[in-house]
């Protein structure tokens, strides 16, 4: 069951460059039943508004910012933006490209509605949200909504995603019960999907220590690697906080071994020894695959592998 007035408690967000465009569509809302209604009217705006509260609606014109707006979905399903990753999405544009829709919706916004629109298009695509909303699924490169025809087909599993804009409009709750209702649900929804991600980042880690193996110590392929674990290990420290000293000592290890790594290339005047380094990085590495992915096949480090970097000189 739901409210008579879906919509009067939800809180919206109108991202649009364009006042024309921003004031039409706070129209259509109102019109709509919306009462709490904010605008931004730049990039910088609308950044700084999600980093300060947690909007149950947003709406985001496309016009001028294609490729950034997308960054900015993707950084909110990441859980880089803002304190709800599953923050309903739709986004509007004048446009009919084909192209450019696919690329909206592989950022992972819910949907996008072309304008002009009328007042009673706009109310079913945001019911369609709230009444039939798509599971959610994680992977290494998206986290958004499910958008495989067959669901059930072998691949990343999908869930079921808390959805702010639906506990609104929920009958036979105070407003004050469903803030507590969407506290809970956001705390479970999000560990959920770091769960995901930290499994996906071990196994990520992995996959990067077998190309490490493959490399020259030392050369540029080396180091770029190296980079790149470091990235992934950090991103998991911040995902991984709650979960005890001995992930957070493990991701600590991992970095403090490729900063050695990095500090023994710099310093080396006729090669340098890596063995030592890349010892404990790999032991870290394989703990946090036992952590978090440990149904995963890990082949094993060569020994011979990483002692014969002692006599390999560093790419100049």
């Amino acid at each position: 069951m739901f409210r008579k007035r879906l919509f009067e408690s939800a809180e919206t967000l109108i991202f649009d460059p364009v006042a024309s465009n921003r004031n039409a569509t706070r129209a259509a809302l109102h019109a709509l039943g919306f009462n709490k209604i904010e605008l931004a009217a730049s990039l910088e705006a609308l950044d700084a508004f999600l980093k300060m509260n947690h909007p149950d609606l947003l709406l985001a014109e496309l016009a001028g910012s294609e490729a950034a707006l997308c960054d900015v979905v993707q950084s909110i399903r990441q859980g880089r933006l803002g304190a709800n990753p599953f923050l309903v999405v739709i986004v509007t544009t004048w446009r009919r490209d084909g192209d450019l829709v696919a690329k909206v919706v592989n950022s992972g916004a819910d949907d996008v509605v072309v304008r002009p629109f009328s007042t009673s298009q706009l109310g079913e695509r945001i019911r369609a949200q709230i009444e039939r909303r798509k599971p959610f699924v994680v992977t290494q490169e998206y986290s958004g909504p499910d958008r495989r025809r067959d669901s059930s087909r072998p691949g990343a599993e999908c869930f079921e995603v808390p959805n702010t804009l639906r506990l609104r409009a929920l009958d036979g709750l105070t407003d004050d019960q469903a803030e507590h209702k969407i506290r809970e649900d956001l705390a479970r929804g999000t560990e959920v999907v770091n769960a995901q991600r930290l499994r996906l980042d071990a196994v990520q880690l992995r996959a990067q220590w077998r190309l490490l193996e493959q490399r020259e110590a030392g050369s540029r392929d080396f180091l770029a690697i190296l980079s790149r674990l470091e990235a992934i290990t950090k991103d998991m420290k911040l995902r991984a906080a709650s979960r005890g000293d001995s992930v957070l000592g493990a991701c600590d290890s991992i970095v403090a071994s490729i900063q050695t790594a990095l500090n023994a290339r710099k310093s080396a005047s006729d090669g340098s020894d890596f063995s030592p380094p890349l010892q404990l990085l790999r032991q870290s590495v394989l703990s946090l695959a036992q952590m978090f992915a440990p149904d995963e096949e890990f082949a094993a480090a060569s020994p011979q592998r990483l002692a014969a970097s002692r006599a390999q000189r560093p790419a100049a």
